[in-house]
């Protein structure tokens, strides 16, 4: 095992942290249906550079980053959470669901280049409470004390949380991921990815980047993330759509939900002034709810 000492800025609150990386780890996944993703060679940063929101020509050892992969029209394929190990390796955390159309993706774009991808057999968990030390594996810090811990092991941290509460802390604090459903249907900003630290916008080119530094530089998003809370019979799910209830007008959809006691939590791609107006879910009254604000580490 080797631990890292590393300071950076963690992208969801934008708040600076110093904690330890550890790692020394091969694979992830089932625990939070997540897998590692490991890219090999020696031009992996300027492949993941001009394919990435994320700068990783300039971007240190063991200091992680949230970032996206958008395709040409500036729709983001997949999020992604990555570590550079070593010069030629960065492992990268992806939705388990999105891996496949990932590596589809972006198969034209490696196939003459000098970097190989592989989806590694890693298990994803997520802690609260749990020190680096305390980890085999790589540590991502995360506000409150939340964690992620990247293993080759199938050993459960002793800090580690169900999936659905940690669904629940990813939700109320806006952290939206991509899976399967929504692959390519939402731009960077609608997810708030241009808030939250997932985009460089001074690092150049990449693709998708014309549509995307246009609507920063020069437009106004017309819809943002944002967080409702609605009780119903039924999860709400991604083809599900918020309506005004005055007009009967679609005005955002759902991202994510989760169960939070008697109600489901739900983040959604809405119009910005979407508090101001009376709207349903899954045919009951909905209300927007401020997203959690939590300490770095």
């Amino acid at each position: 095992m080797v631990i890292i000492r590393h300071g950076g800025t963690i992208a969801e609150s934008r708040q600076p942290f110093d904690s330890d990386v550890t790692y020394g780890a091969k694979f992830v996944s089932q625990n939070l249906s997540d897998r590692i993703i490991s890219f090999d060679g020696a031009d992996v940063r300027d492949v993941l550079h001009g394919q990435t929101t994320r700068n990783f020509k300039s971007l240190d050892l063991h200091r992680p980053v949230d970032g996206a992969f958008c395709d040409i029209k500036g729709r983001v394929i997949s999020d992604f959470t990555a570590v550079l190990t070593a010069e030629a390796t960065v492992l990268m955390r992806v939705s388990a669901s999105v891996a496949p159309l990932l590596q589809q993706h972006l198969s034209k774009y490696l196939m003459f280049s000098k970097t190989k991808m592989t989806v590694l057999d890693w298990y994803c968990w997520g802690c609260k409470g749990i020190s680096a030390t305390e980890s085999i594996g790589i540590h991502i810090p995360r506000e409150d004390g939340y964690s992620e811990v990247w293993s080759s092991t199938s050993t459960q941290p002793s800090q580690a949380i169900s999936p659905d509460e940690w669904l629940l802390f990813r939700v109320s604090r806006g952290i939206a991921r991509i899976n399967e459903q929504n692959v390519g249907k939402y731009l960077p900003q609608d997810l708030n990815y241009d808030l939250n630290g997932f985009i460089d916008f001074d690092k150049g080119c990449y693709t998708g980047q014309e549509i995307i530094a246009r609507l920063h530089y020069r437009g106004q998003p017309k819809r943002r993330l944002g967080l409702l809370t609605v009780t119903s019979v039924r999860e709400p799910g991604c083809d599900d759509k918020i309506v005004e209830i005055s007009t009967e007008k679609s005005v955002g959809s759902v991202v994510e939900a989760v169960r939070d006691n008697d109600a489901f939590l739900c983040l959604c791609e809405v119009v910005i002034d979407v508090a101001s107006r009376d709207v349903e879910l899954c045919g009951q009254p909905a209300r927007s709810r401020m997203f959690s604000v939590g300490n770095a580490n």
